[in-house]
């Protein structure tokens, strides 16, 4: 059986492109993962009831929904439209209890890398990241130049929360 993974953001943060890379390199893998974009942006602009619940239904019944998330350069007229939509997107998922992965990275290789970590899970890998990987991860939630009030990722919280309470590594103390 085929599970699906569906992609789905804002206009103008490359949802259609990273849905087209993550196809591309699932294919070459033994796995049966179909990649798709979520219609459920198109259904919430056009206000279509029926087709945001089919929509919905789709992401219930997914193996993983990925949401890209708004660190890729919007021009500043569409920047208030854009964060509306996501917006639109993160309450129409949640008020439908559907859970979802968000995606950061420029686009290309780092996107998709950072795709496949929220795919870990999905892929059967258990630790999608090596030692190294984590440990940048972990500084670079420490370095991050916004607040986290304006984040709402779920998983950088808690990666932030982790490193700020673990003892400091034997070297640096």
């Amino acid at each position: 059986m085929t599970s699906r993974i569906l992609l789905l953001g804002a206009p103008g943060t490359g949802a259609h492109a990273l849905a087209d890379a993550l196809a591309a390199h699932l294919a070459t893998t033994p796995l049966a993962l179909h990649v798709a974009h979520s219609a459920l942006m198109d259904a919430l602009q056009a206000g279509d009831a029926q087709e945001q619940s089919a929509a919905l239904d789709a992401h219930r019944s997914a193996a993983m929904t990925l949401l890209m998330g708004l660190d890729l350069p919007c021009p500043t007229p569409d920047q208030k439209a854009q964060h509306a939509a996501d917006a639109q997107l993160r309450a129409a998922l949640g008020a439908a209890a559907i859970g979802y992965r968000v995606v950061y990275g420029p686009p290309g290789p780092a996107r998709l890398r950072s795709a496949l970590r929220a795919l870990g899970s999905v892929l059967g890998e258990t630790s999608p990241v090596d030692e190294a990987t984590a440990h940048r991860e972990i500084r670079a939630a420490r370095l991050r130049a916004y607040g986290c009030e304006k984040c709402s990722d779920p998983v950088c919280e808690h990666r932030l929360f982790t490193a700020l309470t673990r003892p400091p590594a034997p070297d640096r103390a």
